[in-house]
């Protein structure tokens, strides 16, 4: 899993709850909802902090390592 469908998974999580709570509003869930948020958001930035630095990935890091045994 690249590093950008983790992103993807955790905002199809978000979006899972928000219809959650739409349905039955539960100060829990909206909890979890922020805190889940917070995640995304710390993820997305340290994910294109990395694209932007350039850092390989552990994709990257397993291709290479495959390709020398």
């Amino acid at each position: 899993m690249t590093d950008r469908e983790v992103i993807k998974s955790l905002n199809n999580a978000w979006m899972a709850l928000a219809k959650q709570y739409k349905a039955y509003p539960d100060e829990g869930v909206r909890c979890g909802m922020n805190l889940l948020a917070k995640v995304i958001g710390k993820v997305s930035s340290e994910v294109e902090e990395s694209h932007r630095q350039k850092q390989i990935t552990m994709d990257e890091w397993i291709a290479i390592l495959q390709k020398g045994i």
